[in-house]
């Protein structure tokens, strides 16, 4: 059975992640893609992490994982030859994604305005870091940049310290998800009888939203005038991460969950205590360390899924903190096909994280590998436009594709 997307057509011409990611996202669910490069190559392709540690253009991990799918041309949309051409790929799309400089693709000859002229169905999303409008649309914006003007960084890390990163690229993948979220919200009424959109999307207006407590930190300072700080070391009482065996383990055992924690220690007689009843900034500090004492003891006595699964068994919240390592042996994941197996010329079959809900009607469309640096280059531009194979030459030596 065909993918839930099959026959819709996307052109990306994105580089980095969150335009790839939302390429990804379509192409993983049968959308035809077909991603325009740079000649050099998506700057991706020089990112880590690389099969033994050898940096090689098509081995890229960022760039497997971001392209999976999809078909690949090279071309600079920057000449006259190159925004010809994207003109005539974008007459066939019914869904372009860029990441240029805010109004370069319309100074290219490429824009919005030229694109649907006559196409009243065309859906066209621009991500980049602040928008096309606004005093900071002119701005340069990175990862931690943008976490930390429009994300969750100055709530993180401890409070005597600088604030701290949310590990890879969490706004721009956060970006690409709502990017392919409005496109397909806007192919959706253009399915249904209406017209195409243009999709403003700015990496750091996602962030102002992320669901990653920036969202509900915003909302408590709007309702009580107080801005959230990073936290210190208060240890409460049963709950946080914690060492084990071999490993660690995060655990909610306080509250109204604090019996089950003491059952899980075997520590019932602490409940024959009146304090341990008492509201948590008012149990005595004395019953606190017999508490965590008792609850190391038991923790550097199993394993941290041990520990996960009897917390679980007792009703407790819970769960171990998993490694890259737990993650490609999990049986959970193993279990419901988590993984997908992709051979690539270059590397050999790899393993990489799959679908991330499961259709019962619309199964995914088996995985293909990331496309090879401008593989598709004859298929489009030969067999699809009717350039020649001389004028593929031409065009290589003049720097355009």
């Amino acid at each position: 059975m065909a993918g839930p997307l099959e026959g819709i057509r996307v052109l990306e011409i994105t580089r980095n992640v969150a335009g790839p990611f939302a390429g990804k996202l379509l192409a993983d669910y049968g959308a035809d893609v077909l991603k325009v490069e740079p000649p050099e190559g998506d700057p991706a392709r020089a990112y880590g992490p690389f099969p033994g540690d050898e940096p090689h253009p098509e081995k890229s991990g960022l760039f497997l994982h971001l392209n999976t799918n999809k078909r690949s041309i090279t071309l600079d949309p920057s000449t006259g030859t190159g925004a010809g051409i994207v003109r005539r790929l974008a007459a066939e799309a019914d869904i372009v994604l860029e990441d240029y400089a805010p109004g370069q693709a319309a100074r290219w000859g490429w824009g919005w305005d030229v694109l649907s002229e006559g196409r009243p169905e065309l859906v066209m999303a621009s991500i980049t870091p602040w928008g096309q409008t606004g005093p900071y649309h002119e701005y340069l914006g990175s990862e931690i940049t943008l976490q930390a003007m429009g994300g969750p960084l100055q709530n993180n890390g401890h409070i005597s310290m600088y604030p701290i990163k949310l590990g890879g690229n969490t706004a721009h993948y956060h970006a690409g998800a709502a990017a392919a979220y409005a496109s397909m919200l806007a192919r959706l009424r253009v399915e249904m009888g209406g017209e195409g959109d243009y999709v403003d999307l700015a990496v750091y207006e996602c962030q102002a939203g992320f669901r990653d407590r920036r969202t509900v930190y915003m909302a408590a300072a709007a309702y009580t005038g107080y801005p959230s700080k990073r936290g210190g070391s208060q240890i409460r009482m049963g709950t946080g991460v914690r060492p084990t065996l071999d490993g660690y383990v995060n655990v909610l055992g306080s509250g109204n969950r604090l019996p089950a924690l003491l059952t899980m220690i075997e520590r019932e007689d602490l409940l024959e205590n009146p304090d341990i009843h008492r509201p948590p900034a008012f149990v005595p500090q004395e019953l606190i360390d017999e508490v965590e004492a008792s609850y190391l003891v038991y923790l550097m006595q199993h394993t941290k899924m041990e520990v996960v699964t009897r917390a679980q068994e007792l009703g407790i919240l819970s769960g171990a903190i998993m490694t890259t390592e737990d993650l490609l042996t999990d049986p959970h994941y193993r279990g419901r096909g988590m993984w997908d197996t992709i051979d690539h010329p270059a590397t050999g079959p790899l393993e990489y994280p799959g679908r991330p809900t499961i259709m019962s009607d619309s199964p995914r469309p088996q995985p293909r590998r990331a496309p090879l640096l401008g593989e598709h280059n004859v298929e489009v531009y030969v067999d699809r436009l009717g350039f020649t194979r001389q004028d593929l030459v031409t065009m290589r030596a003049e720097g355009v594709i």
